[in-house]
């Protein structure tokens, strides 16, 4: 009987403790709501500028500047680059890890290539740094495996208008590593 009471009393606390912990969560929750503070200080009109021209893929640019680290993303996916000018293209790998674990490279295929079935080709090109030399036909222009702190750089021409699919041909790196460059 005694043993019967504990499980009873036992259950009733845990009871009480969840009733108080989802109050204590609500009143947390309710007090992350708007905040309409002035934030002096730092100014969000010039936040949302700089944010907004660092994502604008419709300005015509010559020079593209790619970053990539251990988060497997590049600064940013999209550009809008001018028919039959040079275009220089750097890339440069801020993460802490080497190229044999997390490498990073560029490849930019033509227009109505599959992002994923370049990716999924080059799985196995170990040798040739993820770009396989049997599926050259698809590939306007690459930049080299690079390891953390490293950077590099290639110039390439594209001499029809289209939108040119690019990733980082890096095992399982295509997902989520691609974006489109645009030619106008």
């Amino acid at each position: 009987m005694i043993y019967f009471c504990r499980i009873k009393n036992s259950q009733f606390y845990m009871k009480k403790i969840a009733l108080i912990f989802t109050a204590a969560s609500s009143i947390f929750f309710a007090s992350c709501g708007d905040n309409q503070d002035n934030h002096e200080g730092h100014d969000h009109a010039t936040q949302t500028q700089e944010q907004a021209s660092s994502m604008v893929a419709d300005e015509v640019v010559t020079t593209i500047a790619l970053t990539g680290g251990d988060d497997m993303q590049f600064n940013q996916k999209a550009f809008t680059i001018p028919v039959g000018q040079e275009i220089t293209l750097t890339l440069k790998h801020t993460g802490q890890s080497g190229k044999e674990t997390m490498g990073h490279n560029v490849v930019i295929l033509k227009p109505g290539s599959s992002v994923s079935d370049y990716g999924n080709g080059a799985v196995n090109a170990k040798q040739e740094d993820y770009v396989p030399k049997a599926m050259a036909d698809k590939v306007i222009a690459h930049t080299k495996l690079i390891g953390a702190g490293e950077a590099t750089e290639i110039k390439f021409k594209v001499t029809e208008a289209g939108e040119y699919p690019f990733l980082c041909s890096f095992p399982g790196h295509f997902g989520m590593m691609k974006g489109t460059i645009t030619a106008k």
